[in-house]
């Protein structure tokens, strides 16, 4: 498959180009009513544009090309009578024009999102609609929502090209694709190299195909999400909650997809509906894709867990998820870049969560933040003596006894922590020897999960740390052993950097070599 061949629906040239101001007396309620039934993830798309300063909309009537005609031919296999009915694409702009000529002064910047709507007829299924097929949109300049890893797409409009960065939303047609479906192509289109996923390659990897006596637009199970995903060699870390209740206590869903967004990896949210009107015996079920976070440095959560509601317990550390007020995902039925509270969905409907991995990582951020306790502990007693007049050494080993350390686990590609290191100073403005980063850089592979270590009100307040543990995300991890050092690259504290010298009897030797670095330091930058 090419990129260029997937994307065309995208960037066919259309004949005429219909122009619309977005300045009152226009209404997108009106305008959505009249021309697309009312579809609520379109008025969605509008309320977006509307937020980001829409000015003006194009509209345009496009030939069914690259992924649209692949759905076509998959619909027409399944449904002898299905037919095609069009496929328009609306782009929202920023400033107010009333010419195509006028396109040629537009960059970009000016170019807020965009919807491709496909209208499909399946007189035996009853089905006579439009949906959105595909849609982006910027991110919102909030400076607390962190989407770690968006995507660059062009589309054309008029007889020109342009390019918008967003995170693909889609939505199902419950006739060759579900929430399942489109939740996968939202997240793949940012792993693949292609850029971009069929909905026909989808389910053909899930083994629905018409000769299965599956309808794709039915949904997906558990096992043909693992198999797309294993088939694509996209590694993840999921839980069916379905098998063991006590997993809904243990493996907390939203750990699953804090790591997930956190790593810019994504992960999947499928639950099960609630309320009186839904049957007991075969409740609907739904799935949602996420992609970021946002960030409340002020929120209560962190303290009052501790000192309220679990004195004594815990996992030993704060995670830095405690920060997390909602998570950023899709809903198909209701539109893109959604702001989903991290404990909103009730523990006792999820039924399913998948952490997706980036390329050739073994192992979860959730099981790379739980180790790195471990090395923590393992570490402390080889801190010099002399050094713990530190007061930020003296700060780091009180809270690792108190259990207040905070963790935060970052998929990050090697330069980005090297610049971290080279680029910052400590809050004295000490600098790290550029002649020792140096060399760490060339003995350290080319991605790390790296375990970031701050303090309570210094990681929200000032998005600081004292520290890290830095992992090899390429390595299998050993679940029999308690401290896996095969994992363990090193460490660095203030004044210190720790290195495993060897292992006796099980019991680390670490090397020790002197840090410039005597406090703390900015968090890394997310990729």
């Amino acid at each position: 498959m090419r990129l260029n061949g997937l994307s065309s629906h995208r960037t066919v040239f259309s004949e005429e180009t219909k122009i619309y101001s977005a300045s009152p007396p226009f209404s997108s309620f009106d305008f959505i009513e009249s021309r697309f039934n009312g579809i609520n993830s379109l008025r969605r798309c509008f309320s977006l544009a509307r937020s980001l300063g829409m000015e003006t909309i194009t509209l345009e009537k496009i030939s069914p090309q690259g992924l649209i005609l692949e759905e076509n031919n998959e619909l027409q296999a399944y449904f002898p009578d299905y037919k095609f009915k069009g496929a328009l694409r609306l782009c929202f702009w920023k400033k107010g024009f009333k010419k195509t000529e006028e396109l040629k002064r537009l960059t970009s910047r000016d170019f807020i999102g965009y919807a491709i709507l496909k209208h499909d007829q399946v007189k035996s299924k009853r089905v006579n609609k439009w949906h959105v097929f595909e849609a982006v949109f910027k991110k919102y300049p909030n400076p607390r929502n962190f989407i770690a890893r968006s995507k660059t797409f062009k589309i054309s409009c008029g007889d020109r090209q342009f390019s918008i960065k967003g995170v693909l939303y889609c939505q199902q047609n419950s006739l060759n694709k579900a929430c399942a479906q489109v939740a996968l192509r939202s997240l793949l289109s940012n792993h693949l190299p292609e850029g971009d996923i069929s909905y026909k390659k989808i389910n053909e990897l899930a083994d629905i195909t018409p000769e299965s006596g599956r309808e794709p637009g039915k949904g997906m199970t558990v096992v043909e999400i693992r198999r797309v995903l294993t088939s694509l060699d996209i590694g993840f870390r999921d839980v069916d909650y379905t098998l063991d209740d006590k997993f809904r206590d243990s493996l907390p869903y939203q750990k699953f997809i804090y790591a997930g967004v956190e790593s810019g990896a994504g992960a999947m949210l499928g639950f099960r509906f609630s309320g009186p009107e839904i049957p007991d015996n075969a409740p609907p079920r739904h799935i949602i894709p996420f992609f970021g976070h946002t960030f409340n440095k002020d929120t209560w959560v962190p303290d009052a867990e501790i000192s309220y509601f679990d004195v004594g317990g815990g996992v030993g550390y704060v995670p830095s998820e405690n920060w997390t007020s909602s998570f950023i995902g899709h809903d198909d039925n209701f539109g893109p870049n959604y702001c989903v509270p991290r404990c909103h969905v009730n523990k006792a409907n999820v039924d399913y969560v998948v952490e997706l991995l980036n390329r050739e990582v073994k192992y979860s951020g959730v099981h790379a933040e739980a180790v790195s306790l471990g090395f923590i502990y393992s570490l402390v007693p080889s801190i010099p003596s002399e050094s713990k007049e530190n007061h930020w050494i003296k700060r780091l080993t009180k809270f690792i006894r108190m259990k207040r350390i905070v963790l935060r686990a970052v998929f990050a590609k090697k330069k980005s922590y090297i610049a971290n290191l080279k680029d910052f100073s400590d809050w004295e403005g000490n600098r790290e020897s550029t002649e020792f980063l140096n060399d760490l850089e060339d003995m350290l592979p080319p991605y790390l999960w790296i375990i970031e270590i701050s303090l309570p009100q210094l990681f929200p307040a000032n998005e600081r740390k004292i520290g890290e543990v830095v992992l090899n995300p390429f390595v299998e991890p050993n679940i029999s052993k308690d401290v896996d050092f095969d994992l363990f690259l090193m460490a660095r504290i203030p004044c210190y950097y720790f290195f495993l010298d060897s292992l006796e009897e099980g019991n680390p030797m670490f090397l020790l070599l002197d840090s410039n670095i005597k406090s703390h330091m900015p968090l890394i930058r997310r990729l």
